[in-house]
This record gives C-alpha cells, structure tokens and sequence, in this order.
C-alpha cells in the first residue's frame, strides 16, 4: 500500500482531535460535562470525599471496617460494575465517591474513588491510583502496605490532600492511543478515498439521508429544549465551521 501524504495528514489531525477530547473531556458527548471533567483530570483530589461517606461506611459490619481488603469486597458486592459507556455515556468519566454511591454503579476507578474515601474517613493513609486501563488503591497499615486490586502501572495517585503524577506513563499511553488512532484513520479514509466502501454506500445511500434528517432532528430537539437560542447558534455556527473545515479539505486533498 503506497503511502498517501495527504491521507496521513488528515488521519493524523483527526487523531490528535479524538486524543484532546478523550482526555480531557472523557470521550462524553454532553458539553455540560466538560468543565467538571476538565477539574476533576487536573485536580483529581476533588473526587476522595471522606466527608459523604460515613453512612455508607455504618452500614459495613464490624469485621468489615477494620479490614482494608474486606471494605473492598464490600463496595463490590454494594457497587455494580458498569463500564462508563453505559453508566455516564462518555468513554472515561471521573465520578466523585458521592456520585458514585447516589448511581450505585460505577467502573474500577469508581470503586476506587469510593474505597479510598471510606479508609480516608477510617483514618487510614490511602491513595486512589490510576493508570492507563486500571484504577486501584494503595493503603498503609501497621503492618504492611497494601495494594488493593493493584495494576501494573500509574500516571496518578491521589487522595483528598494531594496528588503526585508520573509524567512519562501518561505520556507513553497517550501516544499509544495517538498512534493506534492514526493508522485506525489512515485505514479508514484511505479505504473510503481507493472507494472500497462505494457498493456499501450505494446500498445505503438512501438511508444516510433519512438517518441525518432523523438525527439532526433529535439534536436541534434537544438543544431547543437545554438552550434554546444560544444552543442553536452555537450550533448553526458550528456546522458553518464544519462545512469549511470539509471544504478546505477537499481543495487540499
């Protein structure tokens, strides 16, 4: 397969786009989301509440609350794991422990959150970790330290005081994800642009139609009724800068 420039130029612009919004946005498609994501990544400190914890914390027996591992087992028998594509609509959302007690659901970094919430109203010095597909928490004990449901790597530990990065595992991760999105997207437009996609969108091309109009439907539905006249702008601006943006790409290809 001969390289194509203009091709790794376009698969390289759209990864770095997709890359910026997973990352600071968590991949969620809800714009009021953003800002507290955007928080909560760079001062993930906010998510450890010891405070809304101590109801949760007298339902465990006796036995439970001395034991870091046994609290564990607790939040996963009380807390349903639920990737955050079903639980939040985003692909990586960051859930404070009160949020994640009033869903009753929640990810690995979620069980985290609240374990650590719970040791840090015991008293004990725990931190929440996070890494590039796992999050676990680290607590010290009279006897030992303990790592709770521990991964490989992390780029951040944290509780409700203070939080220390590792600079270099985030960013080999994201130019992992950088990386496997761009040859993702070479593939893809090279494929649409040699038209190995032509006898699919022959078949679909009536649908498309239907599909856009019901969709761009639902959207100026739903932004009439959160936003009204500012949503609508922003969005008629929107798709102005989309159609530009796909125009200039077009002369350039």
């Amino acid at each position: 397969m001969q390289v194509n420039p203009s091709v790794i130029k376009k698969s390289t612009i759209l990864s770095a786009i997709v890359v910026v919004f997973l990352f600071t946005c968590g991949g969620s498609l809800n714009p009021r989301t953003w800002k507290t994501q955007v928080n909560r990544l760079t001062s993930p400190c906010m998510l450890i509440q010891p405070d809304k914890v101590a109801h949760f914390y007298q339902e465990m027996e006796e036995y439970v609350q001395t034991d870091p591992v046994k609290m564990f087992e607790f939040i996963e028998a009380e807390i349903q794991y639920t990737n955050d594509i079903f639980n939040h609509r985003a692909v990586n959302h960051l859930a404070t422990a009160e949020e994640v007690l009033l869903s009753q659901k929640d990810d690995c970094d979620g069980q985290a959150v609240l374990l650590c919430s719970v040791l840090r109203y015991k008293g004990y010095d725990a931190y929440t970790l996070i890494g590039p597909s796992h999050a676990w928490v680290e607590v010290e004990t009279d006897e030992e330290t303990l790592s709770i449901n521990s991964g490989r790597s992390w780029f951040v530990k944290f509780n409700e005081s203070s939080a220390e990065w590792k600079i270099q595992p985030l960013l080999l991760f994201i130019i992992e994800e950088f990386l496997l999105l761009t040859v993702f997207f070479y593939l893809l437009i090279y494929s649409y642009e040699k038209g190995f996609f032509t006898p699919l969108q022959d078949v679909l091309g009536y649908f498309k139609y239907v599909f856009l109009l019901l969709l761009g439907g639902v959207v100026i539905v739903i932004i009439l009724l959160t936003y009204w006249v500012p949503g609508l702008l922003a969005v008629s601006v929107a798709a102005l800068v989309i159609m530009e943006v796909l125009a200039r790409a077009r002369r350039l290809s």
